[in-house]
């Protein structure tokens, strides 16, 4: 799609590519072109996306990852989950958002999000979730974000980033949180890390454990 070259342009295009945190199925480089498809007065949908994070504390998840091996990379590595048995300790806060189509000339659609979440009571820390919130065109929305989820909407779950190690957290602390979203020529990954109250190593540095392949453009 990024190299294909119609007959004529399109009025509208529609595209399906929304993940779980909305960019984790590479919308953002998928559509990175597709303003060449569109007539000057063409639409997109979606026409954006953001994708939003809050800390979680749920034993069953981590215990889940464990359970896969001794291995880091499986506590570098988001999974797609329906959450049955967690508590989220701060409401989510917005991390990246994307444009759709994007008309600059740059395809560089790295991030870099800090954010500080408050810890109303004692909790064990034991990753983040992950959620998005799309507009689809002209102020009709799409969202899993609990707060405001599409009603009887049920074709994606949220996404966990777990962490190596549980961290106790103690009421009246600030959770500083911070994750990029990198690229390369081949791939396009996430990293995560905790800053305060306890800092924590940066988790899948340079995609060691996880990344979405990207094709190159033939």
């Amino acid at each position: 799609m990024r190299s294909w070259k119609p007959p004529e342009k399109a009025d509208l295009i529609v595209s399906e590519l929304l993940g779980s945190f909305g960019d984790n199925e590479l919308s953002p480089e998928c559509l990175s072109s597709a303003h060449k498809l569109l007539a000057r007065d063409g639409i997109c949908i979606p026409q954006n996306s953001t994708s939003f994070i809050a800390p979680i504390c749920s034993q069953a998840l981590h215990s889940n990852v464990a359970a896969l091996g001794p291995s880091r990379a499986h506590f570098e590595t988001p999974y797609v989950v329906k959450i049955q048995h967690g508590v989220r300790i701060s409401g989510p806060q917005p991390c990246f958002k994307f444009a759709h189509p994007n008309d600059r000339e740059s395809h560089d659609f790295s991030r870099y999000a800090q954010l500080s979440f408050d810890v109303e009571e004692d909790y064990m820390l034991h990753g983040f979730v992950g959620y998005f919130d799309a507009m689809l065109y002209g102020g009709i929305d799409l969202s899993i974000l609990p707060e405001m989820h599409t009603p009887k909407m049920f074709s994606w779950y949220s996404i966990y980033f777990p962490i190596m190690r549980p961290l106790l957290l103690k009421k009246g602390e600030a959770v500083d949180f911070h994750m990029w979203r990198r690229s390369s020529a081949k791939k396009v990954w996430y990293e995560w890390t905790v800053t305060s109250p306890t800092p924590i190593a940066i988790h899948n540095v340079n995609g060691r454990s996880y990344g979405m392949d990207v094709l190159p453009m033939s």
